[in-house]
């Protein structure tokens, strides 16, 4: 491969953040909300001395700073952002350059640095997701990568003040805000509500649906700095926790986000359980956008979004890419920090 001089990748810093953003809006502009991306770069410079220090505790805040800036004579001309998922697989979130330095190879040496002496030589499998239209597509694939599933994007608009709120829904036997002693039971309800096949892509752990109250404290400080708010709601049959709404308010974009962790064998409820989800956004706002995510491993979910008003905008396909366990590992203290064959490329 082609090499680099002058190069470093380099963890990000608060003076990196100006540049950062200006080049985020440019390689993601037809496929993110630039302000809401804008108001959390915002955020995270003005409350980076409180957060930063706060992400030795929490992996949310850990990986909301996994944010790494590629450099050429000091000056950014790329980043890249990962996230680790849990003890044996990490994300790419973002990867991107500058125009100017697009079509050099340097996305692959800087991919193939973070895959051998990182992913392989500490055994982690990585994930990531690419729009199905992205030629980088074919790229991942000669890299490694997989395509296991896709991921598919549906929003619906709302303006309560030009149309009245018409939805009406049927009450929901069982459906109300989540109680702390309902988190023990969150975990086995994720087991059953994916395919085995993808809970080996994407493994979370319990430590994630029940988390400690020092974990769930810091959570919360996190989105309150950031302008957010999560609600949780489930669904309760026969004594069982068989559905999870989570609904994640922001509140200057006025967007609102919701999830659903459902059991296979409910699946006749979606579209119930979506309809009070809406309503309940609806009730409080007067206007914005309503976003959720979904696998196309069943057609019942999409068919239940159109028939609610949703709107497919974008398509991902979900890639995997196995560790080579040849490779010796290493500590993972400061996954960053290792040297490259060159005095001027260090990571």
């Amino acid at each position: 491969m082609k090499t680099f001089e002058n190069l470093t990748i380099e963890k990000v810093e608060r003076a990196d953040l100006d540049q950062l953003e200006k080049l985020f809006a440019t390689a993601f502009a037809d496929e993110v909300d630039l302000q809401q991306v804008k108001r959390r770069i915002h955020r995270a410079r003005q409350f980076y001395f409180i957060l930063q220090p706060l992400s030795r505790f929490s992996v949310w805040i850990k990986n909301h700073f996994n944010v790494y800036v590629i450099k050429v004579a000091a000056q950014v001309v790329g980043f890249m952002q990962i996230s680790y998922l849990n003890a044996t697989q990490l994300h790419i979130d973002y990867i991107a350059f500058s125009k100017p330095f697009r079509g050099q190879g340097l996305g692959r040496w800087v991919l193939t640095k973070l895959l051998d002496e990182v992913a392989d030589a500490n055994h982690f499998d990585t994930v990531l997701e690419v729009r199905i239209d992205n030629p980088a597509y074919h790229f991942y694939k000669r890299l490694g990568f997989k395509p296991v599933t896709e991921i598919l994007h549906y929003e619906m608009p709302f303006n309560n003040t030009d149309t009245p709120l018409l939805l009406t829904t049927d009450e929901l036997p069982g459906f109300r805000e989540l109680r702390p002693e309902d988190r023990s039971q969150l975990y086995r309800l994720y087991k059953t509500s994916v395919s085995h096949n993808l809970r080996q892509v994407i493994k979370r752990g319990y430590g994630e649906f029940n988390p400690s109250m020092m974990v769930r404290h810091l959570d919360w400080a996190k989105n309150y700095l950031m302008r957010k708010r999560k609600h949780d709601y489930v669904v309760e049959q026969a004594g069982k926790i068989v559905a999870l709404v989570t609904i994640t308010s922001y509140f200057k974009a006025k967007s609102y986000v919701v999830s659903l962790i459902l059991s296979q064998s409910m699946e006749s409820l979606r579209a119930a359980i979506l309809e009070n989800a809406v309503a309940l956004i609806r009730s409080h706002h007067k206007q914005g956008v309503i976003s959720i995510t979904i696998y196309s491993d069943d057609y019942r979910k999409q068919r239940v979004l159109e028939q609610l008003g949703f709107k497919r905008e974008s398509s991902y396909y979900l890639m995997f890419r196995t560790a080579d366990k040849s490779v010796r590992k290493i500590s993972v203290a400061k996954p960053y920090r290792v040297q490259s064959e060159s005095r001027n490329k260090k990571i």
